[in-house]
C-alpha cells in the first residue's frame, strides 16, 4: 500500500487486522471471509514502525511470546523460535534484550515475533522508517529474502516509492482513501493511470 502519510494505509492495514472494524464490504484471506473474526481470531502477524519489542523480556521471550498466548506445548514453542531466529539470522542474540539490540537487530526480532506465530498475512506498517539510510537499503533486501523464504502473504505499508518498487510484487496506490491504480512495480512505472 502506496500513498502520502493521511492517505489511509494504516487504517486499511488496521482494517485487515481486525484492529478497526470496517462498515461495509468483505476481508478474505484466500476464500475465507474475516471481516466478522475478531483480531485474535484472524492469525495475522503484524510488525510496527515502532517494533513494539516488550523491554523486560529477552529477545527468545519476545519471539515465543505469540506461542505462549496460545498455550503451546514448551518443546513446540522452542522448536519454533529456534528455527525462526535462524531464518531470520538472530539465534546468537536470544538471550540479550532488546535495548541492547541495534535498530536492525530490533527489526528482525520483531519480524520473527511477527514469523514465528504462521500467519496467514504478515502486515507491515512502515517498518524500516527508524533506520537509517544504510540499514533501511540493506534491510529491505532482507525483508524480500524473509518474505520469500517463508512464503506468507504479506502487506507492506509505505510512502517510500523506491521501497514500495523495490519489496513489492504488486503495488495499490492510494490517495485520499482512493486505490488509484493496482498493479506491478514495472505497470506502475510505465502505464501510470493518474498524473
Amino acid at each position: 500500500l502506496l500513498g502520502p502519510s493521511g492517505c489511509g494505509k494504516t487504517t486499511t492495514l488496521l482494517c485487515i487486522s481486525g484492529i478497526h472494524r470496517i462498515s461495509s464490504g468483505r476481508i478474505l484471506f484466500g476464500q475465507r471471509e474475516v471481516h466478522k473474526l475478531k483480531p485474535q481470531e484472524r492469525n495475522v502477524g503484524i510488525v510496527f514502525q515502532n517494533y513494539a519489542l516488550y523491554p523486560h523480556l529477552s529477545v527468545y521471550e519476545n519471539i515465543a511470546f505469540p506461542l505462549r498466548i496460545r498455550k503451546e506445548a514448551q518443546r513446540n514453542i522452542k522448536e519454533k523460535v529456534e528455527e525462526i531466529a535462524s531464518v531470520l539470522r538472530v539465534a546468537e542474540l536470544l538471550d540479550r534484550r532488546p535495548g541492547q539490540l541495534s535498530g536492525g537487530q530490533q527489526q528482525r526480532i520483531a519480524l520473527a515475533r511477527a514469523l514465528v506465530r504462521e500467519p496467514d498475512v504478515l502486515l507491515l506498517d512502515e517498518p524500516l522508517a527508524n533506520l537509517d539510510a544504510t540499514l533501511r537499503l540493506e534491510m529491505r533486501a532482507e525483508v524480500r529474502r524473509i518474505q520469500q523464504e517463508t512464503k506468507v502473504s504479506a502487506i507492506l505499508v509505505t510512502h517510500d516509492q523506491v521501497e514500495a518498487m523495490s519489496m513489492c510484487d504488486r503495488i495499490a496506490l492510494i490517495q485520499e482513501g482512493e486505490i488509484q491504480q493496482v498493479g506491478t512495480p514495472t505497470e506502475m512505472y510505465e502505464e501510470p493511470k493518474t498524473k
